[in-house]
């Protein structure tokens, strides 16, 4: 008697293979997109010098998306595993290049094992998601000189403001009960809570526009 796994949600089981082109494409194009930052990031370096570039992203990126295809068949822990080494032969690169430029930098081997996530993302037929996540990254890797301004110019007073407010909003917001208390149930915490969260962000916006 033959034992069937299972059909699971976005198994590729019957699925066509413009699909699986399609979820591939988007896998490499997330790739290449965190990709031309990087390149754009690095592009004084000489040729060759460069741990990873626009190729580099976009193959990687691909990467991920065949071995989840793989993984569709041959079960979830061939994706771990093909992740654990990815991550330690880019690792081992990144850390030679690391001694060679004393450039102590990781933010191009998250943004390697990253992209390898997102390439499985987008094959796993989460498309949105994955162009999502490529695109935040790439923006936030881009907004490198503008946070690194903005760290410099913020004192440590405001730092402790912004902390307090998002303690304030996500800390203890959540956890205040939304009923009505007292007389016609009219004090309510949570609605009042988010009031003063409502008050004070406004203030501090108000605050940083000026500035």
């Amino acid at each position: 008697m033959t034992i069937r796994r299972p059909v699971r949600a976005g198994t590729l089981i019957g699925m066509s293979d413009f699909v699986m082109f399609e979820r591939l494409a988007l896998a490499l194009a997330a790739g290449i997109l965190i990709g031309i930052e990087r390149g754009w990031h690095g592009r004084a370096e000489a040729e060759g010098s460069r741990v990873a570039g626009i190729r580099t992203f976009g193959l990687i990126g691909l990467l991920g998306g065949v071995w989840m295809l793989i993984a569709d068949f041959a079960g979830e822990v061939v994706l771990g595993l093909a992740f654990g080494a990815f991550a330690l032969v880019f690792l081992g690169s990144h850390m030679a290049a690391v001694q060679q430029r004393h450039d102590v930098g990781a933010t191009t081997a998250v943004a390697a094992l990253l992209t390898f996530a997102l390439g499985a993302m987008a094959a796993a037929g989460e498309l949105a998601l994955a162009a999502a996540g490529a695109v935040i990254t790439s923006m936030l890797l881009g907004l490198k000189p503008v946070m690194h301004r903005w760290l410099e110019r913020i004192s440590y007073e405001e730092l402790l403001a912004v902390l307090k407010l998002l303690v304030m909003s996500v800390v203890l917001l959540p956890v205040l009960p939304n009923r009505g208390y007292g007389p016609w149930q009219a004090l309510n915490p949570f609605e009042l809570w988010w009031m003063i969260v409502l008050i004070a962000g406004l203030s501090f916006l108000g605050y940083a526009a000026a500035r």
